[in-house]
């Protein structure tokens, strides 16, 4: 069904978050319908703050002492998601390098559905995210096990690459999904704009070796589980944006980027925007990152690349996981404009 331009335009303008209470009344009656002879005590839907996340119902089915999180798409767009999920994890299982950490990654359980719901094991532990709420004074101490792992899985499925051999599949594929989730700019000073993002990206990156392995792509504190004393990592899901051979970089920025995002209240976009600006990443993340055996300084000419190409991977996911985000008027004020902003300034300067 095609959208009248003017509710097109209109769409930009609704709020990015719909309320808690009737989307939980939803979930929960929908969840209820696709278990049909489940208990209405054996299913807890996942709360989801936010319109764009209704592309999937997500809620917990519990039999007997066994526990699994089902996830069930609502439009095309959820249906990508999944379908791209299954195959990440079906990598994920077939992967020998990965063994020893096996545990810590979602199984899917059951055959494929035509529907395309998936049900994974659900993993044990608290979000990264909640703990780091709870506990503001000392980040550290939750993000530590979460850079070493990300060191670990580095270590074991990763090797150098020239980062300009990569470009197609690492930047090109990204800028791509990006455009055309973003009808704002696709024309004039914007569509303008965003190419001075594709230059920057392509300055940045020239010269650089980076790691190429097992990248979740959306590594934040939302999606890592933590437990016991002292915290260690118990898991690690939602993996439709992973890949075996993406920039393992990534991961580590993603997280602390999104870490510094939580602790100070400030949109992704403006966080980003600084740390192009100042030509250097912060001090404050420079310590974090060598949790995870990174250096800022070391494998690129330009310090920005990583977190620059980490925000577009952030950024194109979203797009593709809900074109919501993309006409949000909100979201691509806060999380997209000071960055291509940032670049088509950066790009004014140069002689």
């Amino acid at each position: 069904m095609k959208t009248p331009a003017k509710m097109s335009s209109l769409s930009g303008l609704l709020p990015l978050y719909f309320p808690r209470a009737l989307a939980g009344l939803d979930d929960r009656l929908r969840a209820h319908w696709l278990m049909r002879g489940a208990g209405r005590k054996d299913i807890t839907v996942v709360r989801r703050p936010s319109l764009p996340e209704a592309g999937l119902l997500v809620f917990e089915l519990r039999h007997g002492a066994g526990r699994l999180v089902v996830k069930h798409p609502r439009n095309e767009a959820g249906a990508h998601v999944m379908a791209r999920e299954r195959e990440v994890l079906q990598e994920l299982e077939a992967d020998n390098r990965l063994a020893p950490w096996r545990p810590l990654l979602p199984r899917l359980v059951g055959s494929s559905e035509p529907s395309g719901t998936v049900a994974q094991s659900r993993l044990p532990g608290i979000p990264a995210e909640r703990l780091i709420l709870d506990a503001p004074e000392d980040p550290f101490a939750v993000a530590a096990p979460a850079m070493r792992l990300l060191a670990e899985l580095r270590a074991a499925t990763g090797r150098g690459r020239k980062a300009a051999d990569r470009i197609p599949a690492w930047c090109e594929s990204q800028l791509t999904a990006l455009s055309a989730g973003m009808p704002l700019y696709r024309s004039g000073r914007r569509a303008a704009g965003f190419e001075t993002l594709r230059h920057r990206l392509d300055a940045a990156l020239a010269g650089a070796v980076l790691t190429e392995g097992w990248t979740h792509g959306d590594y934040h504190p939302g999606n890592v589980l933590l437990d016991g004393d002292p915290l260690q990592v118990t898991g690690v899901f939602d993996w439709s944006s992973g890949r075996a051979d993406g920039p393992c970089e990534i991961d580590a920025y993603s997280f602390v980027m999104a870490l510094r995002s939580t602790l100070t209240g400030r949109p992704l976009g403006g966080l980003v925007a600084d740390t192009l600006r100042a030509g250097r990443v912060p001090d404050a993340d420079r310590a974090l990152l060598a949790l995870a055996g990174l250096n800022p300084d070391h494998g690129v000419a330009d310090p920005v690349a990583i977190p620059l190409l980490s925000w577009l991977w952030h950024v194109a996911n979203n797009v593709r996981k809900s074109p919501r985000f993309g006409r949000s008027y909100g979201w691509l004020t806060h999380t997209v404009a000071p960055v291509v902003d940032e670049c088509a300034r950066w790009a004014g300067t140069r002689p």
